[in-house]
């Protein structure tokens, strides 16, 4: 498939996700509605899965989402760009923010800006006259404003406590009004000024963590750290979920961390958790995320009742979903 066709979102796909019949689902659509994609399969593009699944009482409610933990490892970018890519195959128009000066997530889609190419340390001045400009086109209904080293001088000039409440904010405000539904944030693995800007911005904080003890401590500095910004900026807490990565339910130590955050941080836990696969690396060494493939596999389970449970759109998806 070509870069502009490779997140559409299947026909079968989308009948396990709503738990509806095929033959009732393919008769929703004209011949014109549908996409031919390699294996005999057919899709269905962003636009037109967006206005059936409007139809059927799905809410595109716009959601800033913040991808956050102290240490680093512990899923912050696949989960940002496997949640975007899905996402965008249900309709949201998505935006990535890229905060992070390693750039994973811009390396991930293969966006590394040149030299001269804005990013986040220089539209966030001045976001209504830059942002729109700065963001770059993936796939059809994903975007992008890509990272680089530079942004690591975030920490001075977001020095100002000011700037650190407006900064992050400023710049989704701008991307919400030209009709995106959803922004995800890449944030970096420590509690730098990009991190406190985007805490500001966040209608919801995703904590992703492995299941070893150490992604545990790093769990606990984080839920405090969010706790005192919002008290230090006056702000509503938002949402947070705790996202269990690399799980392996063979291993105690899964098991384990499953009866460590329930009992510690009770309602924040996904009852979803993230199960080991290779398919995730596979598929960035393509660039690409596991959205990508046509066939039904078990990462794309997981993350695809993830993104309902993260992303609550009601409407068909209330009644249906397949877990697998």
């Amino acid at each position: 498939m070509s870069q502009e066709s490779q997140y559409i979102l299947t026909v079968d796909d989308l009948v396990r996700s709503i738990g509806r019949g095929r033959d009732e689902v393919v008769s929703a659509f004209s011949k014109d509605e549908l996409t031919k994609l390699p294996g005999g399969k057919w899709g269905l593009t962003s636009e037109v899965a967006k206005r059936y699944l409007s139809g059927k009482g799905v809410q595109y409610e716009f959601k800033v989402i913040a991808y956050i933990n102290l240490k680093g490892g512990t899923g912050k970018t696949t989960s940002t760009i496997s949640v975007a890519t899905r996402a965008v195959q249900y309709g949201y128009k998505t935006c990535i923010l890229d905060m992070d000066a390693q750039a994973n997530s811009t390396l991930a889609f293969d966006e590394v800006p040149d030299e001269e190419d804005p990013i986040f340390c220089d539209v966030w001045r001045n976001p209504k006259e830059m942002v729109m400009g700065s963001i770059r086109s993936i796939n059809d209904g994903l975007y992008i404003l890509p990272s680089s080293l530079e942004n690591s001088l975030l920490d001075v000039n977001l020095s100002n406590p000011g700037s650190q409440k407006k900064a992050v904010y400023g710049v989704c405000e701008v991307i919400k009004d030209n009709g995106f539904d959803l922004i995800m944030i890449d944030c970096p693995p420590s509690l730098g000024t990009a991190v406190i800007s985007a805490i500001c911005a966040a209608d919801i904080i995703v904590i992703p963590v492995c299941c070893d003890d150490f992604s545990l401590t790093g769990l606990d500095f984080t839920l405090i750290e969010i706790e005192s910004i919002c008290d230090t900026f006056n702000l509503k807490k938002p949402d947070i979920h705790i996202l269990l990565t690399q799980f392996d339910k063979r291993l105690n130590i899964s098991t384990n961390a499953i009866e460590k955050i329930s009992s510690r941080y009770p309602g924040y836990l996904v009852p979803f958790p993230i199960r080991t696969s290779s398919l995730y690396s596979k598929m960035l060494e393509k660039k690409k995320t596991v959205f990508a493939l046509t066939a039904k596999c078990r990462a794309k389970t997981d993350y695809d009742r993830y993104v309902r449970f993260l992303l609550k759109p009601g409407g068909i998806f209330e009644n249906g979903g397949a877990d697998g």
